[in-house]
């Protein structure tokens, strides 16, 4: 059976976009930060040439998405550089987010049904929310498991045992749900297809991380509420 050319470009550009991102994480340090700025940079962009044809709110809309999408990965930096166990703790965040990706877009073909928000985003479902916070709970309780932790001498944030990491990863899928619908309204808005065109197959910077974002802002606060 053929592939989808389209299909193909979609995952190559994951493939490419996913060894950037890993090896950044990995490295940590200046890498990661330097990485990080030029995905807040772009983001920022991206944004600012998006919202610049709206008429009424145009400054207050790009003034407050450009603090968000700053604060948002200056907390990833602080994740991977300043917080304990940070190679651990932004990788748990990036897999929980990507888990819950493609969680929701397996069971929402797999099952279908009523959309979850037909007017911003026609093709998602509440399959597929559902289902992104299912596999988004697999992930985070399996990286918490207590024979990994030993293993690597880790920690979770605030010892959470793997069955709060679990509910945490439920929770957290729904936010990111959320994060990428809250991106697709200001699309739907300005009639934008996809933010940008870096990402081969995916679009923009903001495309990729739409969802990053929100989860990011909120696991950095638990990070930080539960030292």
């Amino acid at each position: 059976m053929a592939i989808d050319p389209a299909l193909k470009t979609r995952i190559r550009g994951a493939l490419i976009f996913g060894v950037i991102v890993l090896g950044g994480l990995y490295l940590g340090s200046i890498y990661f930060t330097s990485m990080m700025g030029a995905a807040a940079v772009c983001g920022i962009y991206e944004w600012c040439r998006m919202v610049v044809h709206e008429k009424k709110y145009r400054i207050p809309f790009m003034i407050a998405g450009s603090a968000y999408i700053g604060i948002s990965i200056g907390m990833m930096v602080w994740l991977r550089n300043g917080s304990e166990h940070g190679l651990y703790n932004m990788l748990t965040l990036l897999l929980i987010v990507w888990a819950s990706d493609i969680s929701a877009y397996f069971s929402g073909k797999a099952i279908g049904g009523p959309k979850l928000a037909p007017v911003i985003s026609p093709k998602k479902t509440w399959a597929g929310f559902i289902g992104s916070s299912i596999g988004a709970a697999i992930v985070a309780a399996g990286l918490a498991c207590p024979g990994l932790l030993e293993k690597f001498n880790l920690a979770t944030i605030g010892d959470l045992s793997w069955a709060g990491y679990a509910v945490m990863g439920f929770i957290l899928a729904m936010f990111g749900q959320a994060g990428d619908l809250f991106i697709s309204l200001f699309k739907r808005r300005y009639g934008v297809k996809d933010t940008g065109t870096i990402i081969p197959g995916h679009g923009g910077i903001l495309d990729r991380i739409d969802a990053l974002l929100l989860v990011a802002l909120l696991f950095g606060t638990l990070a930080l509420l539960l030292r």
